[in-house]
């Protein structure tokens, strides 16, 4: 995330007025937006400086701003890998908040750059949207559509390389609203007007790959020129030129610069170029640099722990007398099933198990986990892990009979799921025994 001043030196000046959950200090902030802020932070365990995005939990906007970071969450992870893609480093929940840990932009943003700066020349601005390009092409290949790109969400590191943040808005393939291609059709209005596509501000259900070629061409235009291609001083003068497509270049724009912003820029859908078709265009072969190389994404084969949870939900067990032994009343079997902190047993009454891994499903990702579920008649089961990968949790949901319910939940890592832990024995108000 963005920073302006983020030297050593700097660092150690900066006063850190909050720890959070004892893992970082909270210095300056460097940004805000709706409901969130983004402040330069230190991780107590590395001394490295990172970024960190706190969504508050109010509630006039709870379930929009949870939703926005379950989305960012999903797009991060799914995202992830590509050099020009923001890291996401750690999630973190409190009552009031949800803090996302990031890579800090030391650099700043494309905006802020500009400002500064001024306009790129063509050899510098190609090295930048050959970069935007790129990581676009691969959110778009694992089926992430940003829907809103826009100079305030493209980060510099210390190099000056781009990295493109703030997924809150993104869309993914393969909603509900109509297909094209396998890729979701949706009619959300969303993004920054001067950016947006000509068929978002038609109303028009639109295909969101060609709207982020859009923005991204809108981009390329701002980095070259400085200045806006769409600029009015009316807002609906503004609108009228975005739906005509009608922009004028630069005298000093190379013929194949205008070319391919003329594509990009083009006011019709069906025949703007797609984003791979940016990626070949000759205006960004002209240094010899290849921006077209996608990231795969990385092949981790599952941990032990994946293995044997699935293994066991591939059996749809029946409860032995032991298990049931362990709800007679006086008889306290937990001791010898595992250490009393790391594994419980509840019994619940007048649930149903798919209610149950809902909730479960809820509270990890209020705590920032990944969640794997399955379920069968009678029997499923939850796996919790971080963002990357590593296993901290498992819950087990049995059927004793039709009013009850025996639940087995086992954690490896107290620190990390002690949110969890806490909300699975508060908010579900099972009987422990």
């Amino acid at each position: 995330m963005p920073s302006s001043d983020d030297s050593p030196a700097a660092a150690t000046q900066s006063s850190y007025a909050k720890v959070l959950q004892g893992r970082y200090e909270l210095g300056r902030v460097l940004g805000r937006g709706g409901s969130s802020k983004v402040y330069r932070a230190r991780d107590l365990r590395t001394g490295a400086l990172v970024a960190v995005k706190a969504v508050r939990n109010s509630p006039e906007d709870a379930t929009a701003a949870r939703r926005s970071v379950e989305r960012e969450l999903l797009a991060l992870r799914r995202v992830r890998g590509h050099p020009h893609v923001v890291r996401l480093l750690d999630v973190l929940a409190s009552r009031s908040a949800v803090y996302l840990v990031l890579d800090l932009a030391r650099g700043g943003t494309v905006a802020s750059a500009i400002e500064r700066g001024g306009a790129a020349d063509e050899p510098g601005a190609r090295r930048l949207f050959g970069q935007l390009a790129a990581a676009v092409a691969h959110a778009h290949d694992r089926g992430v559509f940003h829907r809103d790109v826009k100079p305030d969400n493209l980060l510099l590191d210390e190099h000056g390389d781009l990295r493109l943040a703030d997924f809150g808005l993104c869309a993914f393939a393969g909603g509900n609203a109509g297909e094209l291609d396998g890729i979701t059709l949706t009619a959300t209005a969303c993004g920054t007007p001067a950016y947006v596509a000509p068929e978002i501000l038609l109303k028009k259900r639109y295909d969101p790959r060609k709207a982020d070629v859009w923005s991204c061409g809108v981009v390329l235009f701002v980095i070259a020129a400085g200045y806006l291609p769409f600029n009015d001083g009316n807002l609906m003068g503004m609108y009228r030129k975005i739906c005509a497509g009608r922009f004028r270049c630069p005298k000093w724009f190379s013929p194949e610069l205008r070319c391919l912003l003329e594509r990009m820029l083009d006011p019709v859908p069906d025949t703007r170029i797609g984003i791979g078709e940016v990626l070949d265009h000759p205006w960004l072969q002209h240094d010899g640099v290849s921006f077209g190389k996608i990231i795969p994404v990385r092949a981790s084969q599952p941990t032990p722990e994946v293995v044997k949870w699935e293994a066991e939900l591939e059996q749809t067990r029946e409860l032995n007398a032991f298990d049931i032994l362990t709800f007679a009343s006086g008889c306290d079997l937990t001791g010898l099933i595992g250490p009393l902190p790391d594994r419980i047993l509840f019994a619940i009454h007048g649930v149903g198990v798919r209610s149950v891994l809902d909730k479960i499903a809820e509270l990890g990702r209020e705590d920032g986990f990944m969640v794997r579920r399955k379920g069968e008649a009678g029997y499923g089961g939850a796996l919790l892990e971080t963002i990357d990968d590593k296993f901290v949790a498992q819950v087990r949901v049995h059927r004793l009979h039709e009013q009850m319910l025996m639940v087995e939940a086992e954690r490896t890592s107290v620190d990390e799921a002690s949110g969890f832990w806490e909300g699975l024995q508060s908010s579900l108000k099972f009987s422990a025994n």
